[in-house]
Order: structure tokens, then C-alpha cells, then sequence
């Protein structure tokens, strides 16, 4: 009887004793490869972890996420959320965490920066308030120049920016990340300006733009995907100038080169082929390619409501009323507070 009550007192007293499994910080890189160890350093360029008696550098154009040792679970879960599109339910697991859950100012940071992208997202998507969203992204970038999410904090004050029509002000963070290191990053931030260019009818300059990133030359996945997204940039430009014979060649292309998968590249080149075809005067071209974007690549809220928008005012110029009520009933059910579902 009294032998195992012995045999538990000891390995009580050894659990207490025993040194406990050290905790880590962890980065996973978009090649699917996870790194644990301490972190040392951070900056807009890199993270740095010590990993046993050496240090091992993480360029954050290579990073996918950053785990914290001892960080909240709904953090953790936030970030998947995030990743998954699913921004509305990142902001109701960011709202569980409690003061006294974040032992770490990363961490703090790592809350903050999710809260203000969830709510960037949503409002980019016609669920929330770009303005509220941009205060929340601007208060972070502000007292966060040295966090690994600095570049993709302006790229989304950019994007919110440019929702509100200030395309100066978007340009100005865009072109923060046309000064990281990396060609990707450079060629992302003039597909940016362009993009900007062509909202503001600049289609001369915005072709310029896309043209200077084509002229990069790098390789790699994503300098890939930001050439075929100048190439439905520079199809935009020359819709917008008139050439809409050499645009839609341009889309055409894209299109027939482009993982089926790739669903936001797809909805985007579907987009522009429309709004080409309907520069054209080829209305029922154009309502096809739209419904390209509602009936098979939706999941893109931000593309699936100029879509809609586009759809709307096509159905009634091909006299179908009541197709247009529809498009415009959805626009407004899924995207209310969209720019594509204002009057």
C-alpha cells in the first residue's frame, strides 16, 4: 500500500525538479518550412531567431506567420482566420483577449496589427468603416517601424487610402514598399501606383507603371503573380485609352496561362476583360465576363462587388430590369458599404 504512494511522492518531486521543455517563438515560411528558437530581432525587413547557439535570419518577404512562445490562443486562431478570408470572426477572437493574457510587447503588437487588418479587410470588403479601419492601421504603423508586418501595414493603408479617393496619400505608402530589398516588393508597389493611376483615369502614366514592372527581371512565384497582375494592369490602361483590341488580347492571355485555381487572379482578369468589352460597346461580352466573376470566382468580396455593380447597369442597358434589381440587391445584401454599391 505504501510502496506506490512512495513511487508518486518521488515522481512528483522529480516533476518539480526536472527542467521543463523549453517554449519557443516560431516562424513558418510560404515554402512550408517552420524554425523554432528565441527572437532576437525584428524589423520592417527581417526576423531573427536564435536557434540553439546560432542565429537564423528570415527575410519577411519569405515569412508566412510568426507564433509567439506563451502568446493567447485566440491570437493564434486570429491569424488563421486572417488567412482564411474569414475577417469577422479574426475580430471576434482578437475581442477575447484580455490584458492580462499578453505577457509580451510582441504579442501586444501582434494584436494590435490583426485587429487593425481584420477591420481593414472587412471594410475593403463592404463590411465595415474604411475610415474607422484606417485609423486603427494608421495608429500601428505609426509606433511600429520596426515590426516584421510594417510593409504590409502601408500596402493596406494604401489600399484603404485609395478606397477613399486620396490616391496621393495611397501612393506615398505604396511607395514604402518600393524600398524593401526585394524585387517582388518593388514590382507589387508599382502594380499599386498603377492600379491607383487607373482609378484616377491616368491611363498614359498608369501604363508607364505597368510597363516598368514588366521590365523586371526576377523569377519566382510571386514575381509571376505581380507580372501577370501588371499585364491585367496595363490591359486596364489601354481599355482606358481606347486599344481595347490589344487589352483584351493582354487578359485573353493571362487568362489562358493562369492557375484555375488562382481564383482572385481569375475574378480580377475576368473584371478587366469586362470593363474592356464594354469600352468596346460589346455589351453582351461584357455581361458575360462579369458573370464569370459571380458565378464561378466570388470569394473575393472586393472583386465580386465591382462585378455586381457592372452586372447591374449592364442588365438594364441590355433590357433586362429585372436582372439588374437582382445585381443590385445582392450588391447591397452581401457588400453594403462597398464604394461599388454606393448611388
Amino acid at each position: 500500500m505504501h510502496k506506490p504512494i512512495r513511487w508518486i511522492a518521488l515522481a512528483l518531486a522529480l516533476a518539480v525538479v526536472a527542467p521543463r521543455a523549453s517554449a519557443a517563438d516560431r516562424v513558418k515560411t510560404f515554402a512550408g518550412k517552420q524554425s523554432s528558437g528565441q527572437l532576437t530581432e525584428m524589423s520592417a525587413t527581417k526576423v531573427v531567431l536564435e536557434v540553439g547557439s546560432a542565429k537564423r535570419e528570415f527575410p519577411v518577404n519569405e515569412i508566412e506567420s510568426v507564433q509567439f512562445d506563451a502568446e493567447p490562443n485566440p491570437l493564434s486562431q486570429a491569424r488563421i482566420a486572417v488567412r482564411g478570408g474569414r475577417y469577422a470572426d479574426a475580430l471576434a477572437m482578437l475581442a477575447r483577449i484580455e490584458p492580462g493574457d499578453v505577457k509580451r510587447p510582441e504579442i501586444a503588437k501582434d494584436v494590435q496589427f490583426y485587429k487593425a487588418l481584420a477591420a481593414a479587410r472587412l471594410a475593403l470588403a463592404g463590411g465595415g468603416s474604411i475610415a474607422e479601419a484606417g485609423k486603427m492601421m494608421f495608429a500601428f504603423e505609426r509606433s511600429n517601424s520596426d515590426s516584421f508586418h510594417y510593409l504590409e501595414a502601408c500596402e493596406t493603408l494604401g489600399d484603404l487610402l485609395a478606397a477613399l479617393g486620396r490616391f496621393g496619400d495611397a501612393e506615398s505608402y505604396y511607395d514604402k514598399l518600393a524600398q524593401a530589398p526585394w524585387p517582388d516588393y518593388k514590382m507589387r508597389a508599382g502594380v499599386l501606383v498603377g492600379r491607383a493611376l487607373v482609378s484616377q483615369k491616368k491611363f498614359d502614366q498608369a501604363a508607364a507603371r505597368f510597363d516598368d514592372v514588366l521590365k523586371i527581371n526576377a523569377g519566382g512565384d510571386e514575381a509571376d503573380a505581380q507580372k501577370a497582375a501588371a499585364s491585367l494592369g496595363k490591359a486596364s490602361a489601354l481599355g482606358g485609352l481606347g486599344q481595347t483590341d490589344e487589352a483584351v488580347k493582354l487578359v485573353d492571355d493571362v487568362i489562358a496561362k493562369a492557375n484555375p485555381e488562382n481564383e482572385e487572379l481569375l475574378a480580377r482578369a475576368y473584371n478587366v476583360l469586362g470593363n474592356c468589352q464594354n469600352a468596346a460597346g460589346k455589351k453582351k461580352e461584357a455581361r458575360l465576363a462579369f458573370l464569370h466573376v459571380d458565378l464561378l470566382y466570388s470569394r473575393n468580396a472586393q472583386l465580386h462587388a465591382e462585378a455586381l455593380a457592372n452586372l447591374a447597369s449592364l442588365w438594364d442597358d441590355l433590357g433586362k430590369p429585372d436582372r439588374a434589381a437582382q445585381a443590385r440587391n445582392l450588391l447591397k445584401e452581401k457588400y453594403p458599404n462597398s464604394v461599388w454599391a454606393k448611388p
